[in-house]
This record gives structure tokens, C-alpha cells and sequence, in this order.
């Protein structure tokens, strides 16, 4: 038995695959989906979508947005998604130097404090792309 597996970003759809099973980053953490699993609606955070397909593990970043679970089918609807071959690590390295020196100037300046929210976001898309390359 598998899953379908699709991965929808306001621009396009990223993936559309059978999986074996699918990990997810929702909000309360980290879901194992498995074929027959009951339906379900939840919130992602940004990290790291694992699915596997034909005894190979994949990895994608995604970053907000929402899964629903129905029957076989799981729908990714994400704020941005990235494959593995599509991150720039190096691009992301100075995105998430710059980010980090830019929190650090926020949190200690209390009129800036509505950025602090906006800056974690970015630290943590940064991160991701950084884990799915390892």
C-alpha cells in the first residue's frame, strides 16, 4: 500500500509521488503518515518533509502552510517548498548570518520587537534547507 503525496506552493506543484509513508513537521511536532492513517487537518511549521518510495528516503523543506490527510492522499498546501537539488547552501549560509545579526539587534531594541517574529521565521527556513542537505 502506499500514499499519495502531493506538495502545492502558490506557484506550482512541486511533487507529485506515491510514498510508502510521509513525515511531517506539523505544529505540535514531527507526524508519521502511513497508508489507511485516519484524516487529519494541521498546521506546518517550517522543516523537514521525509517520505520514502521505492526503499529510498527523500527529503524537502518546507515552510508553513498546511497538510491535510484523506483516505491515501496527503496534500501539502506550503507558504514556499525547496527539493533538495533546488537549495543554494551557500546562499542560504549568508541569508541565515545576516537573519541572526538582525535578530540580535531586535531583541535588544523593544521598538523592533514586532520583527523578532519575522527574523525567527527566516532563521528557521535557513536552518531547514541546511538539514535536508545533511
Amino acid at each position: 500500500m502506499t500514499l499519495n503525496l502531493e506538495i502545492v506552493t502558490p506557484q506550482s506543484t512541486l511533487l507529485s509521488t506515491e510514498a510508502e509513508y510521509v513525515t511531517i513537521p506539523g505544529e505540535i511536532g514531527e507526524l508519521g503518515i502511513l497508508p489507511g492513517h485516519i484524516p487529519l487537518l494541521t498546521n506546518l511549521q517550517s522543516g523537514v518533509l521525509t517520505y520514502k518510495v521505492g526503499g529510498n528516503e527523500e527529503k524537502v523543506a518546507v515552510h508553513y502552510g498546511y497538510a491535510e490527510v484523506c483516505k491515501d492522499k496527503i496534500t501539502i498546501l506550503a507558504k514556499t517548498a525547496e527539493l533538495k537539488d533546488d537549495i543554494d547552501l551557500e546562499r542560504s549560509g549568508i541569508a541565515l548570518k545576516k537573519t541572526t545579526t538582525k535578530l540580535e539587534a531586535a531583541l535588544k531594541d523593544v521598538d523592533q520587537i514586532d520583527v523578532v517574529e519575522l527574523l525567527q521565521m527566516k532563521i528557521k527556513r535557513a536552518l531547514t534547507r541546511h538539514q535536508i542537505l545533511d
